[in-house]
């Protein structure tokens, strides 16, 4: 998808997680918007904790509700989506309240991801997509990044490694052993 209102580059892999979260979360009755930019932030995190990378292009910010995509490149590529016809924006009644929903109109182009990539992306699927728009904002109000970021503020995927636990004697053994391998490197070069 070549956006036609913003100059940005967008990857296939960015693109095709919008369609695939909402592809598979599209017969939830609790799935609205925000569980949408919450899975993308979980997902992305996780990928970053487990493999140093995140699966998109977005950054994430603290808001009010917990952390988003960075509303300046996410918008603009969810509205796309649905000028395209890829994703249908629905507003259903939901507890007196309307609910927003992104729905995919077509299966996500899983052969641009990795295996251990829909692994993870499923695996965090499963364990939050019947949670509701309060629930997973709560979840994410834990996250030390965002209680300690101002508003608006970008968290860096590093700071999801925050955490209020002293550090174990096994955490000092690894920090020790990945200091010692960096200094080995540097030595060399």
């Amino acid at each position: 998808m070549a956006l036609s209102k913003t100059p940005q580059i967008v990857s296939p892999k960015t693109i095709e997680l919008i369609i695939y979260i909402t592809y598979k979360l599209k017969g939830r009755p609790n799935y609205g918007s925000v569980l949408l930019g919450k899975s993308l932030c979980l997902i992305d995190s996780m990928s970053y904790l487990k493999t140093g990378v995140a699966i998109t292009d977005f950054t994430y910010i603290k808001q009010d509700k917990g952390p988003t995509p960075n509303p300046a490149k996410f918008l603009p590529i969810r509205d796309e989506l649905v000028t395209t016809g890829e994703l249908q924006k629905i507003d259903v009644p939901f507890y007196g309240r309307t609910q927003k929903k992104y729905i995919a109109t077509r299966p996500p182009k899983t052969e641009v991801f990795t295996s251990e990539e829909i692994f993870l992306i499923d695996e965090i699927i499963e364990s939050i997509g019947n949670m509701n728009a309060t629930d997973i904002s709560e979840l994410t109000h834990q996250f030390i990044s965002w209680i300690v970021a101002n508003d608006k503020e970008e968290l860096p995927f590093y700071t999801f490694l925050l955490t209020q636990s002293d550090p174990s004697k096994a955490d000092y053994e690894w920090a020790n052993k990945v200091v010692k391998k960096y200094l080995s490197t540097q030595k060399a070069s």
